[in-house]
């Protein structure tokens, strides 16, 4: 323990709080919360320590902040918000959370539209969610596009003059624009979206059958219509959904986990008026394999902390340490009492077996899914070790590549996969500095000088964890003879040792070697062969996609440039709002105008400017 700890610890306060725990480069690597500050963080630096995942994390740390909360509650809001934040690598992680998208119904607005979003904010708008087939998802906006004629557009173009859209001629919109509905009758149309989003289907039914009774009745032949084919498709629904009459009316969800070594599984089934409004599985990164009830916890926390749709009653296996406060944070955000329940006997036991059944199913599924990679990756290792006769097996291998257009906006790609498995977070990319016309050779030289270059300096500096000071134990170049030679030769200048390198020509999948005259020729379906395909794949979408964004900022930079009355604010303003000419060009006169900055006559000269160049053929 260093001097810093031993004094901050003598200075902890006992009261609730947050601790951020940070290794020597000053990264946050855990997030905690306790009810007193001082006994917890204290009880870090005692032995023993109670499990493997401590004594990793403790090693690790240098420094600590803490933050004073008013109680216990609030120490768990920040928490969460905190491992959002800095996504800590000793935390419990969901994983992939943002890949899970909501419905957002915009109630803020007089015309509330149905939009998907990614993550819920306090703006007012009803999210339903999170969805974890996007499958799925697309079938309920086709649903409610089809029945529902909620309007579609932002609203940003509406003006005086303005026209009825498409969809308000085909009977998908009732054209809120041009004043075809009031907010009444709109309104109506939104609530009959919230029930059918709710699972709410029987109520949603009968609504339906009274209304349908009313327009026959008053001769409204069409919307009667219109409504029977909506009767009808709930009606579908309902029948597909019904999973136990005897939870009819019970509006809950039943939660369970499963965990195998670093990674664990929470199985959701919503059940809505005893019907299956939906199920999802959420991946967990469990490091140091934390208890069910902290997983149950970090997910309720995760999945529900931000949303204003919770069901009365949450069924789980047991209940987390926290589970008063999750209620009552629960209830204060739903607007209607929420209860952690763990269910002794009856129809909800037997469900929640059931939902822990599919937990063990998909985490198991995950596990052989992983080993069977895992094998595949190692056989892949094996077989270059063995062809490439190198002195051991590679762990990290390095793979770069060169992109561009006849030599403009040039950029490299450097790729890592570590035990033979993709590691984003250490792929680099750089923009070439030294040459304005096309080699790749040069370029390939330059890439490899600095990254060898760095990795030096940090090693001399002992940077801790290393970036660039960690070594390649196999490096790669996409590309023939040529490029291998260039980067071997321009490698040589510095006085270290250095690892084997090949390049991998695409055409053939020709493996050259230094001082090898002819190349090395595996077998397609070889496990190294392919390993390296990934490896090459990788390092050219990943030069590809930089150089793209590359040249899209170049092409409207120097595109705006050109606009008479535009100066550098408004340029910037246009770039962040648009990222490539071509989505500037499907802007509308009012769209363009909303741009922070800009004015009517301002708009009028970058519209009409785009508009003209777009038929003079220029891009």
């Amino acid at each position: 323990m260093n001097d810093l700890l031993r004094e901050k610890l003598e200075k902890l306060p006992d009261l609730p709080g947050c601790y951020l725990m940070k290794d020597v480069s000053g990264k946050v690597i855990y997030v905690g919360k306790a009810i007193s500050l001082k006994n917890r963080v204290r009880s870090y630096f005692r032995t023993p320590l109670p499990n493997a995942k401590t004594e990793a994390l403790v090693e690790k740390i240098y420094d600590f902040d803490t933050v004073i909360v008013g109680n216990e509650r609030e120490a768990l809001i920040l928490e969460a918000n905190l491992i959002r934040r800095y996504d800590p690598h000793y935390n419990i992680l969901l994983r992939d959370d943002k890949h899970y998208p909501y419905l957002r119904l915009t109630m803020e607005e007089d015309f509330p539209r149905l939009i998907v979003a990614r993550y819920t904010e306090d703006n007012g708008s009803r999210y339903f969610g999170p969805y974890t087939n996007a499958g799925s998802m697309s079938r309920v906006l086709q649903i409610i596009q089809q029945h529902f004629p909620l309007r579609s557009c932002s609203g940003k173009s509406w003006h005086a003059n303005h026209r009825a859209c498409l969809n308000a001629h085909i009977g998908r919109c009732k054209a809120p624009c041009v004043g075809a509905i009031s907010k009444e009758e709109y309104a109506k149309i939104v609530e009959q979206v919230k029930l059918f989003l709710q699972g709410r289907t029987t109520e949603l039914i009968r609504h339906t059958e009274a209304e349908m009774k009313l327009a026959a009745e008053d001769l409204r032949f069409e919307e009667a219509a219109r409504l029977r084919d909506v009767l009808k498709t709930l009606k579908e629904l309902q029948t597909k959904q019904v999973l136990d009459q005897r939870l009819a009316g019970d509006d809950c969800d039943l939660i369970a986990v499963a965990a195998e070594d670093d990674l664990a599984v929470v199985q959701v089934f919503n059940m809505r008026s005893g019907a299956v409004a939906g199920r999802g599985h959420y991946f967990l990164h469990n490091h140091g394999g934390a208890e069910e009830k902290e997983l149950l916890c970090r997910f309720l926390l995760d999945h529900y902390g931000g949303a204003n749709r919770i069901p009365p009653r949450l069924y789980l296996p047991q209940l987390p340490d926290e589970a008063d406060t999750l209620a009552e944070l629960f209830s204060e955000t739903a607007g209607h009492k929420v209860q952690l329940v763990v269910p002794q006997r009856g129809d909800k036991k037997r469900l929640l077996h059931l939902v822990e059944e599919n937990a063990a199913r998909h985490i198991e599924n995950e596990m052989t899914s992983k080993l069977r990679q895992q094998s595949r990756n190692a056989a892949g290792l094996e077989s270059l070790r063995l062809a490439l006769n190198l002195p051991k097996t590679p762990r990290r291998i390095e793979c770069f590549d060169i992109s561009h257009i006849q030599g403009t906006d040039m950029v490299g790609s450097m790729v890592v996969f570590i035990d033979g498995a993709a590691a984003p977070k250490k792929y680099r990319r750089f923009k070439i500095k030294t040459l304005d016309g096309s080699n790749d050779f040069a370029a390939l030289q330059e890439v490899l000088h600095r990254r060898w270059q760095r990795g030096l300096d940090e090693k001399a500096q002992g940077k801790e964890p290393p970036d660039f000071a960690d070594f390649p134990d196999l490096l790669v170049i996409d590309g023939g003879k040529g490029q291998l030679s260039s980067v071997c030769y321009e490698l040589s200048k510095f006085d270290v040792a250095l690892p084997p390198i090949i390049s991998l020509a695409e055409k053939q999948e020709e493996i050259f070697l230094p001082g090898e005259s002819e190349p090395l020729l595996l077998p397609f379906e070889d496990p190294g062969l392919q390993l390296l395909q990934r490896l090459r794949d990788e390092a050219h979408r990943f030069a590809i996609t930089f150089h793209r964004q590359l040249r899209g900022k170049r092409q409207v930079k120097s595109e705006l440039d050109r606009i008479p009355g535009i100066g550098p604010k408004r340029r910037q303003a246009l770039r962040a709002a648009y990222k490539s000419l071509a989505e500037m060009r499907k802007a509308t006169l009012d769209e363009l105008e909303s741009v922070p900055g800009m004015t009517r006559p301002a708009a009028e000269n970058v519209y009409l400017w785009l508009q003209n160049t777009a038929k003079d053929g220029e891009k």
